[in-house]
């Protein structure tokens, strides 16, 4: 297993677990909202990591959107004291889609060098 998927894998689990808390203890519609978008992102999160053994570049972008947009998703309640339940979720996905940005490109055109025997 790469560093990448357990490190997403871990960012999206806690943030559909954070989601959920989200949810079930709000008072008003608004962070109901926010609660579920940031779940539906969360398993965005949750797929890109789930491909970052195979297709690296394009489980970074999904890593990276998934941050993005749960980071965009908490002002939708009206309030920036959910930022601090989201923070932890934010932090591991964008440092899973870092890590899938940082790993070197394989290039499967070139074939497999021979051994000389």
């Amino acid at each position: 297993m790469k560093k990448q998927f357990i490190i997403g894998a871990t960012g999206g689990f806690l943030g559909i677990a954070t989601a959920a808390y989200v949810i079930f203890f709000s008072h008003s519609p608004d962070i109901t909202l926010s609660g579920v978008q940031a779940a539906l992102f969360s398993s965005l999160g949750l797929m890109g990591a789930a491909i970052a053994n195979t297709e690296t570049r394009f489980a970074g972008w999904m890593l990276l959107s998934s941050s993005v947009w749960i980071l965009l998703s908490v002002p939708l309640a009206g309030t920036f004291d959910l930022l601090a339940w989201y923070l932890p979720t934010i932090i591991l996905l964008g440092c899973a889609a870092a890590l899938c940005f940082t790993e070197p490109e394989m290039d499967e055109d070139l074939p497999a060098e021979e051994t000389d025997n």
